[in-house]
């Protein structure tokens, strides 16, 4: 290919990603361009009966748990539903990363969500955390997630992987490997908020550790499910256990609130433990399970306003999540469900 040629096609490709990008165009034009490629991927990817979930589609398992805010609180810790000791009956879903379903022999990110049921002088009877097994959101602001969402579902990931590099955000695609594993369990490993919300008047992120001393094993070979086939070996024998612990914001340059792609330094801001999740001996293949953990969602915006989220990328989740359970709720013609303390067999 002669110099001129290459030059012309460099040129090309930088006009084309300068028009994908969507220059100068606000927060909320950014959100519902998303809201629209999401709702386009669901219709295109299923039938009508059939949608799933726009992310985190495959499910290793609904689980029942207890979330148990510890005694002793300091006072400044002593916020929202951290003001009293209690335990929660909670629901766990954890899940693979992807917006489709792939085996679990493929590297990913997973998620770990969590439902309190039975919130006391709220508005809402229900506080979800969503969280991940990375500190940070490769795509860390809204501008990111709008471009990295649009290469994902009009393009494909070789032109996204050239347009970030091209537009300076090889960082970002640093951050996405980084953050995709083969991890022994779901069970085994640390998640975080990633992103931040309010705690009173100050700003946290969260935090999951593993406190189980059953750990599991790579099987000698991966299987599509070996990792839900690790968590029933768990949870035939041992509950599984977490510490919850918070992380405060210090400032905007080392602690960053609108960009969450930054991990907030641990030696500048230390976590404290604030709660326990023990997760039972328990059988969680069922169907009945399995129908519960497609009626129900887990929303970062359904908390108490003293945890409100915060952020650029909470404010799309906020509007997206929304969007979205109505979207699938309307399309299949199915109630989505918040689930009652009679629901907790």
């Amino acid at each position: 290919m002669s110099s001129m040629k290459f030059i012309i096609l460099i040129s090309l490709f930088f006009l084309l990603i300068g028009c994908d990008m969507g220059q100068s165009k606000t927060e909320d034009q950014y959100i519902s361009e998303m809201e629209t490629l999401l709702k386009e991927k669901l219709s295109s990817d299923y039938q009508i009966g059939e949608t799933q979930r726009a992310t985190h589609v495959k499910s290793h398992g609904l689980l029942k748990g207890y979330f148990r805010v510890i005694d002793n609180l300091p006072e400044e810790l002593k916020v929202g539903i951290f003001k009293n000791t209690k335990t929660y009956e909670s629901w766990v879903r954890i899940s693979n990363a992807r917006g489709k379903w792939q085996s679990d022999k493929i590297k990913d990110f997973r998620g770990l969500s969590i439902k309190l049921l039975e919130m006391e002088n709220e508005l809402q009877n229900t506080t979800d955390f969503v969280l991940q097994s990375y500190p940070t959101m490769a795509l860390g602001t809204v501008k990111d997630f709008r471009d990295g969402m649009y290469y994902d579902i009009k393009k494909n990931r070789l032109y996204a992987a050239l347009a970030f590099i091209f537009s300076g955000r090889f960082s970002t695609l640093l951050a996405f490997n980084a953050g995709r594993e083969i991890h022994s369990s779901p069970l085994d490993i640390e998640y975080w908020s990633a992103t931040p919300y309010k705690f009173d008047d100050k700003i946290v992120k969260y935090k999951l550790v593993p406190t189980s001393r059953f750990k599991s094993v790579l099987p000698d070979e991966l299987t599509d499910n070996y990792l839900s086939d690790n968590m029933v070996t768990h949870l035939n024998s041992t509950s599984a256990t977490f510490d919850f612990l918070i992380q405060f914001f210090q400032d905007e340059k080392s602690t960053p609130i609108e960009n969450a792609g930054v991990e907030w330094n641990e030696n500048i801001s230390p976590f404290f433990k604030v709660a326990e999740i023990d997760i039972p001996i328990q059988n969680f293949r069922t169907k009945d399970r399995e129908m519960l953990q497609m009626q129900i969602s887990f929303d970062p915006s359904n908390v108490p306003d003293n945890h409100e989220p915060v952020g650029g990328l909470n404010r799309a989740r906020k509007a997206i999540y929304k969007v979205l359970s109505e979207f699938r709720s309307n399309r299949d013609n199915i109630e989505l469900i918040t689930p009652q303390h009679e629901d907790y067999d």
